[in-house]
């Protein structure tokens, strides 16, 4: 069969029991493999790299079971005969050396796509099925988690006995943080000595690294830039959570800007961390589990010893009503006008008191500043006719404002007039990054789409539109932005042409109209606020004195934890970076290099997430990683005079890697 294959699988392993039941484990991921290419159609091919094998057992090609069809899936073996193993200074101490064959398997491929993993791996149907739909984008490098499950695999049953077995008997997650044991809903459990209480009901996703714990009395986490935290609500006291964090390297151990946002992604509440503080999050009641996001947008800096992004560190995560933190803070708040950035604001007035007193000094001289929308009410005064249409994300509140972003081509403004006539409408109006914060030109069209207004919106403005309508029915009028539509520069995924901070009659107050009922889709849902406010505050801690890479560019910390089981990348792009590096050494980190390596080439990281999954079928202690083995591993390797790449040389080279955001091939 000459046909191109869409995917490359390439594994390799030597009929010698490494990790026990080494038959019984490549077994069940060969049938799985298979059996799932079969079912869902995926052309591809398994490159199995029979590397050094034993004298004294058949190869493996012989000693696994093969089925009589192997559909759309090819099955190749390549075998590397002891005498070439023995050209190699350890081959007396490696008898295999996994990297190598790998990239020996890779010069052979011919699939448009590699996925480099290992023979006790069994993927889910929504993995494969994804694979399948040839949807793989190139300059990608796809990475996932490892879910570790128990040894006893059904070799012999179906597909889907094999991945139930794997859902249900699931010991860890090996994530791009850390290894977690998980809960009984799949949630990573917290540690004996974590930041929260075991029995919280407060959980930490992905973006929280493991805790650690400097000095007996004090714990924390550090967190990247972004962090899912996930709470089951509790009855009494009322959902308020108290954070006790500082400032990190991430941001260069100065004042951030820390946004809340919601499931949805979308900005609940923001705040500013100048050092170190305690926070009050109110979070509004609802579902009785609800999760939310830590966001620091101008975060990432690296530090030059360490890979991980520490932005900020929390001490402590406590429900309202449980002990507080030890140390003794002094209040002081900051409110900031909403007219540039908030950081660049504070940077650029020259610390937090000349911040605070330009602030005031603009509020008191700024005529801009004629309605201000009370905290969590909304900006559109529904209660006299005016309301929010498609086109507007839910409200926002930050430093004292509250306000709504349009996006999208037109945002809807729905108007029930209390006579036939001309509406005098004011609204409260400011640039965003959808038109590069600069001066944009405001459109105003009505419902046939005829143009009725058009002006200038250059920096916070405020603006009066006189719009004709009709008494007794609903009104519905279109603002658009020329030139908008451009994305945030800071990472958000939405389109934020403008934003208005208040939006109503002009002139005396008008009596409450009811407005006739459009659409349900062109009402956007009025919810209850997320409130943020800092408790105290006093100086930060001192951070680790190892000099900050200011200089780095592109720096990421990349998910290298377990990447030998799952890498996957476009054919040329392995070429490219000339495969695994070959080091006559144990293959420790090896694979960690070439994942910094792809990113400094340019080929960015994409996680595939659940539902599609990658299990791991659990193997002796001390054979290969696993947290419980590691000691027994190192010892293991070390009796056999071996040595291997150590983790502060990797961190070595992926800071040379970051300075110059080049690969190192």
């Amino acid at each position: 069969m000459n046909r191109q294959p869409y995917l490359s699988i390439v594994v390799t392993a030597r009929n010698d029991d490494h990790g026990g039941n080494l038959i019984g484990r490549m077994q069940a991921f060969v049938n799985a493999w298979i059996g799932q290419a079969k079912r869902h159609q995926l052309s591809s091919e398994l490159i199995v790299v029979d590397w050094n094998p034993p004298a004294d057992r058949p190869p493996l090609i012989d000693a696994l079971q093969w089925p009589a069809d192997t559909g759309p899936c090819q099955v190749r073996f390549i075998q590397v005969p002891p005498e070439i193993h023995r050209t190699y200074q350890n081959a007396d101490a490696l008898p295999l050396y996994q990297m190598i064959a790998k990239n020996v398997a890779m010069r052979r491929s011919r699939g448009r796509f590699i996925l480099a993993t290992n023979i006790d791996i069994i993927f889910s149907d929504e993995l494969v099925r994804f694979l399948a739909e040839e949807q793989l984008l190139p300059r990608r490098m796809y990475r996932m988690d490892r879910l570790d499950v128990m040894a006893d695999v059904p070799v012999d049953g179906t597909v889907d006995e094999q991945l139930e077995y794997c859902a249900s008997h699931i010991i860890r997650v090996c994530a791009r943080e850390g290894y977690f044991e998980l809960t009984p809903d799949g949630l990573r459990k917290l540690s004996p000595n974590d930041i929260a209480a075991p029995d919280s009901g407060i959980h930490f996703g992905d973006g929280w690294s493991t805790p650690e714990q400097h000095s007996p009395e004090e714990k924390f986490r550090w967190v990247d830039n972004d962090a899912q935290v996930i709470v089951d609500l509790p009855l009494d006291p009322a959902p308020s959570l108290f954070l006790d964090l500082e400032p990190g390297p991430g941001v260069n151990c100065r004042p951030f800007i820390l946004q809340i946002r919601d499931a949805a992604n979308l900005v609940v509440a923001e705040t500013i961390v100048a050092q170190r503080t305690r926070l009050e999050l109110q979070i509004p009641v609802g579902s009785p589990r609800v999760e939310f996001r830590f966001h620091v947008p101008m975060g990432g800096m690296p530090k030059a010893d360490d890979p991980r992004i520490m932005n900020f560190r929390v001490f402590s995560c406590k429900w309202a009503g449980t002990s507080t933190a030890k140390h003794k803070p002094t209040p002081r708040t900051l409110e900031l006008s909403p007219k540039q950035s908030v950081l660049q604001f504070y940077r650029d007035a020259g610390g937090l008191v000349q911040a605070l007193g330009k602030a005031m000094l603009h509020r008191s001289r700024s005529k801009l500043f004629v309605k201000k929308t009370p905290f969590g009410q909304e900006v559109f005064d529904t209660a006299h006719g005016i309301a929010p249409g498609a086109g507007w994300y839910d409200l926002e509140h930050f430093a004292g404002e509250t306000f709504r972003w349009s996006h999208g081509a037109r945002s809807e403004l729905i108007v029930a007039a209390p006579e036939v006539g001309t509406a005098n409408i004011g609204i409260q109006i400011e640039p965003g990054p959808g038109v590069g914060s600069a001066a944009f030109e405001l459109q105003v069209h009505d419902e046939a789409g005829e143009l009725l207004a058009r002006t200038v919106v250059e920096r916070l403005r405020y603006l009066e539109l006189a719009l004709p309508c009709q008494a007794g029915r609903t009104n519905v009028f279109t603002l658009s932005a020329t030139g908008g539509g451009r994305p945030c520069p800071n990472g958000d995924p939405r389109i934020l042409n403008y934003r208005v901070y208040w939006c109503g009659w002009t002139g005396t107050s008008q009596a409450p109209i009811a407005l006739a009922p459009p659409p349900v889709s062109q009402v956007a849902e009025v919810r209850r606020p997320w409130g943020v406010r800092t408790v105290s505050s006093a100086p930060a801690a001192s951070i680790d004195p190892a000099p900050l890479r200011t200089t780095a560019s592109n720096a990421k910390f990349l998910h290298t934890n377990t990447c030998g089981d799952f890498t996957l990348m476009a054919r040329e792009h392995w070429f490219d970076l000339r495969g695994y590096p070959e080091f006559d050494l144990f293959s420790f980190n090896i694979d960690s290099v070439l994942c910094y390596a792809a990113h400094h080439a340019g080929f960015r990281e994409e996680m595939l997430t659940h539902p599609m999954r990658c299990y791991h079928i659990e193997h002796g202690l001390g054979s290969g990683w696993t947290p419980e083995g590691q000691a027994k591993l190192f010892e293991r390797i070390r009796a056999r005079g071996l040595s291997w790449v150590d983790y502060p040389e990797v961190v070595l080279w992926i800071d040379q890697m970051r300075r110059f955001n080049s690969p190192l091939t």
